[in-house]
Parts: C-alpha cells; sequence; structure tokens
C-alpha cells in the first residue's frame, strides 16, 4: 500500500466517509479511490486530490507532496525564482545542523520594516 493511499483512507474514516461517498463528491469513480487505497492505482491529478483536500477537511499541499508529486504553486516558485534550482541542486549535500539553521531561519518571525 502507498503512503498516500494510507493517508486516504486514515483521512477518510477519521470523517466517516465511504470511498463512494469521497469518490462522487470528488467526480471520479469509487473503484478508484479503491484501487488508490489498495496502492494499486497511483494517485490522481493535482486538481483531484485538491478536491479531495477539501473534502476530507485535510492540507492539500501535505496529499499532494505525499503522492510524491510537486505542487504547482511550489512548481511557478522553482521557475520564477533563480536561486530555488540552485539551491535544490545543493540541498541534498547539507548537513544536519545545516538544516537546523534553515528550520531556524523559516521559523523566525518577520521583524516589521520600519514605516
Amino acid at each position: 500500500m502507498s503512503e498516500f493511499g494510507i493517508l486516504l483512507r486514515q483521512l477518510r474514516k477519521n470523517k466517516k466517509v465511504t470511498q463512494r461517498q469521497l469518490a462522487d463528491w470528488v467526480g471520479i469513480d469509487f473503484t478508484y479511490i479503491s484501487k488508490i487505497e489498495s496502492g494499486t492505482m497511483d494517485p490522481p491529478a493535482e486538481d483531484k486530490i485538491i478536491r479531495i483536500a477539501e473534502v476530507l477537511g485535510a492540507e492539500p499541499e501535505e496529499l499532494i507532496l505525499t503522492a510524491k508529486k510537486v505542487p504547482t504553486s511550489f512548481q511557478k516558485l522553482i521557475v520564477e525564482n533563480k536561486e530555488v534550482p540552485v539551491f535544490l541542486r545543493k540541498a541534498s549535500d547539507l548537513s544536519p545542523a545545516q538544516w537546523k539553521k534553515i528550520q531556524d531561519i523559516i521559523s523566525e518571525p518577520e521583524e516589521d520594516e520600519p514605516s
């Protein structure tokens, strides 16, 4: 079973939603939901994952990333900011201490700009 299928089943059951109900609300065949959950089919396209997230009250980007897809919002950032691809190429070589520094920077509250 895929990580996405496991998460989908867990979210669906937590909301007490049947596969058929979810499929109807998302606009896909209920057998597809079953196959995704069992890991015999790949996750759906981003628009369907976003709709699943809306129906189940989940974070869309979390589901998209769990499906091993790059959210469209990330794709735009990568294409429009020339530093992002450079960072991504070097990211696999970062040490745990360097990742911690990055996490600390990201977690810092932004300072108000002077008026």
